[in-house]
C-alpha cells in the first residue's frame, strides 16, 4: 500500500474558490492522534471541514506516534476521514516500549515529513502549512520542520490556543541579548501567521510580533463545534441528579476543586452523583482518597470512566443534569478557551463554569450559562445547587447555551474567514513571505 498523502477522494469538496485553483492545506500534527482523539483533534477535524466545505483540499500529518499499546484509538497510519486525507509519518501509530525505537520511529517521522512535505510542493499541492497545537517552540524536530518549510517556500500557520510555554520565563531569559538574537527565542520564529483561540492570545501574539520587528497577522478563531452531533433529548428528570465534568489526567487540581463543591452539594442532595471522564480512573480514585471521599466512590457518587467513545461521551453530556469546567484566575486560564465547553453547548445542558478569560466575553450568569468566581469551591457549589433546585430554569439556561453555540462556535462559520487568512498568506507576494521584518506592522485580524 501507498502511504503518501495523496488527494482526498473526489466529491469531498463542495467546490474551488472563486477566481482560482484550489488551496492545499496541510495540518501538521505532533503530539495528539487524527482522526480519534479528544479536544485537538475534534478541533482539526472541524477546522479542516471548514475548508474543506468552501473547496480547499486539506491534509494532516502526524509526525510522531499517539498510541499506547492496549489502548489504540487510531490504528490506520493513512486514510480519508471527513474528506480530510490523512497520514501518521513514523509509518505507525503504536508507542514502542523500547525507547531506542521510540527514537527511531520519531527520527523516522521527521525525515519522512521532511520528504512528503517536499514532494506536496512539487506537485503543487501544498499552499500552507498549519501548526496543529503545537506549542514545543523549540524542539529540534519542530525547528528543522519550520526551517525546511521556509526553504520550500511554504507559508506556516501557527495555532495558539494554550499558554505559548516561554511566557512566563521569556521576559528574564532574553534581557540584553543582540536584537538579531531576539526572534530566534520566540515561539512565532519562522511562522507567517498566527490563529489564537482567545482574545488574550491574539494579543499576546501581536505584542510578540512587534517585539521581535515581524509582520505576523492574526486571525482569532474561538472554540468551534458541529451543533449536529448531539441529538436533542428533553432536560433529564428524575433519578439521581449527575454532573460531568470531561478532562484529561493534568487537570487534578480542578477535579479537586469540583470534589470540594460536591460535598456542599451532597448536603442537600446526597444522591447526585459525579463523572469524571478522560482522566486516568486511577488519578480520579488518587484525587477522591485525598479528600477523604472514599466513600463517594464505593458508592458510586464518584465515577471515574476514562476514556470513552464519542457516542458514549454524547450520551453522557445528555444525560446530565449540568457540565461542570472550572477555571482558576491564572494566566494559563485566561489564555485558554476550553473546546470541550462547544460540545458542552450543544448538549443543551447548562455549563456551569467560572468568570475567567473567554468566559467573560461570551457567556452571562444565569442566562447562557451558569458562573461564578474562581478558586472558590464554595461559589462553585452553590451554583451546582442552584441547577438542581430549578431543573426548569437549567433546562432554559442550557438551550440558550445551544443557541449561543450555533451563533458563535459552529464550525462552519470559521471557513470563509479562515480560508480567506490562508489564501492571502499562501497569494505570491502575500504578508508573511515578501515582507521584510522592518517594512510592516503587525496587524492583529481579531474579532470578538
Amino acid at each position: 500500500m501507498d502511504h503518501t498523502l495523496n488527494e482526498p477522494a473526489a466529491g469531498t469538496a463542495v467546490s474551488a474558490p472563486a477566481g482560482g485553483s484550489r488551496l492545499h492545506v496541510l495540518f501538521l500534527v505532533r503530539s495528539f492522534g487524527f482522526p480519534e482523539g479528544m479536544a485537538a483533534t475534534n478541533r482539526v477535524r472541524l477546522l479542516g471541514r471548514s475548508l474543506i466545505e468552501q473547496g480547499a483540499c486539506v491534509r494532516v500529518m502526524c509526525t510522531r506516534v499517539s498510541e499506547r499499546p492496549g489502548e489504540e484509538r487510531n490504528r490506520r497510519i493513512s486514510g480519508t476521514v471527513d474528506g480530510i486525507a490523512f497520514l501518521y509519518a513514523p509509518g505507525t501509530t503504536v508507542r514502542s516500549d523500547s525507547f531506542l525505537a521510540r527514537r527511531c520511529r520519531e527520527a523516522r517521522g521527521s525525515v519522512r515529513a521532511l520528504h512528503e512535505l517536499a514532494r506536496l510542493r512539487r506537485r503543487g499541492e501544498l499552499d500552507c502549512v498549519y501548526l496543529a497545537a503545537i506549542p514545543e517552540g523549540w524542539r529540534p524536530s519542530v525547528r528543522l520542520l519550520l526551517r525546511w518549510l521556509g526553504h520550500l517556500g511554504v507559508p506556516v500557520v501557527a495555532e495558539l490556543n494554550e499558554l505559548p510555554g516561554e511566557v512566563e520565563w521569556l521576559p528574564a531569559s532574553i534581557h540584553g541579548l543582540p536584537k538579531w538574537l531576539s526572534p530566534s527565542f520566540s515561539h512565532l520564529d519562522g511562522v507567517s501567521g498566527a490563529v489564537a483561540i482567545s482574545k488574550w492570545l491574539a494579543e499576546w501574539t501581536t505584542a510578540e510580533a512587534t517585539r521581535i520587528a515581524r509582520a505576523i497577522p492574526v486571525l482569532e478563531v474561538p472554540i468551534v463545534v458541529d451543533a449536529g452531533v448531539q441529538q436533542l433529548t428533553p432536560y433529564p428528570q428524575g433519578g439521581p441528579p449527575t454532573f460531568v465534568y470531561s478532562a484529561s489526567s493534568e487537570y487534578g487540581r480542578a477535579v479537586t476543586l469540583i470534589l470540594k463543591a460536591m460535598q456542599r452539594v451532597w448536603r442537600r442532595y446526597p444522591d447526585c452523583r459525579l463523572v469524571v471522564t478522560g482522566m486516568n480512573p486511577d488519578t480520579v480514585a488518587g484525587l477522591v482518597a485525598g479528600e477523604g471521599l472514599q466513600a463517594a466512590v464505593d458508592d458510586g457518587r464518584v465515577a471515574g470512566v476514562g476514556y470513552v467513545d464519542r457516542t458514549r461521551l454524547l450520551e453522557l453530556y445528555r444525560d446530565a443534569s449540568a457540565l461542570v469546567i472550572p477555571l482558576f484566575d491564572d494566566l494559563r486560564s485566561r489564555a485558554r478557551f476550553p473546546t470541550k465547553i462547544g460540545e458542552y453547548l450543544v448538549s443543551a445542558r447548562p455549563v456551569v463554569t467560572t468568570s475567567v478569560g473567554e468566559i467573560e466575553r461570551f457567556f452571562h450568569d444565569g442566562e447562557t450559562a451558569y458562573v461564578c468566581p474562581p478558586g472558590d469551591a464554595a461559589a462553585l457549589g452553590a451554583k451546582l445547587i442552584d441547577v438542581l433546585n430549578d431543573p426548569q430554569r437549567a433546562a432554559a439556561v442550557g438551550a440558550a447555551g445551544r443557541r449561543l453555540a450555533e451563533a458563535a462556535f459552529q464550525y462552519s462559520l470559521q471557513g470563509p474567514r479562515l480560508l480567506d487568512f490562508i489564501e492571502r498568506l499562501a497569494r505570491p507576494g502575500g504578508v508573511g513571505l515578501s515582507a521584510s521584518k522592518n517594512d510592516l506592522a503587525p496587524r492583529p485580524e481579531t474579532t470578538t
